[in-house]
């Protein structure tokens, strides 16, 4: 049985920590995204994401996540870092080969008092479809393993997105 899902976003010393419990999936992917997004743009400090908690990532998630490591940039120190274990990466990164694109690191700052729970966006279908389209144009440039299965769901995507 898998532990149930959660994002909690605290307060860090540096910057912030986004913490992934359980699955992170296309439903949690677009909170997240907004979030870092805002949080890039406007404030100064290193956005951590913490997958030491998770238990899986869809490509969706996966997706997104290179979506956010390009808009981090290459900056120096790195704005946007990714808490793992070497088995989660192995696990959650690896077989996308996806583990040598994030700034790694096995250690997470602490949060400054109580995280909070980051609820899920309510968006309309088309907008959750144009961002899993988007996510996966990410994976499928990033190339991979995978990139050929992923192209597919984006061919099939970008035919749904363009009816009306």
């Amino acid at each position: 049985m898998s532990a149930p899902t959660a994002v909690r976003v605290g307060r860090t010393g540096l910057g912030y920590r986004i913490r992934i419990e359980g699955r992170g999936t296309l439903r949690e992917s677009p909170a997240v995204r907004e979030f870092v997004r805002q949080v890039l743009s406007s404030e100064p400090g290193e956005m951590m994401i913490d997958l030491r908690a998770c238990e899986y990532l869809d490509s969706t998630f996966l997706g997104c996540l290179v979506h956010l490591q390009r808009q981090a940039g290459t900056e120096s120190p790195p704005r946007l870092r990714v808490a793992a274990h070497p088995e989660d990466c192995k696990r959650l990164l690896t077989p996308n080969g996806l583990d040598s694109v994030f700034h790694l690191t096995r250690e997470c700052p602490e949060v400054i008092g109580d995280d909070q729970l980051l609820p899920a966006l309510t968006t309309s279908r088309e907008d959750l479809g144009r961002h899993v389209l988007e996510c996966h144009r990410r994976l499928v440039e990033h190339g991979g393993p995978n990139k050929a299965a992923f192209q597919d769901v984006v061919d099939r995507l970008a035919e749904e997105v363009a009816r009306p």
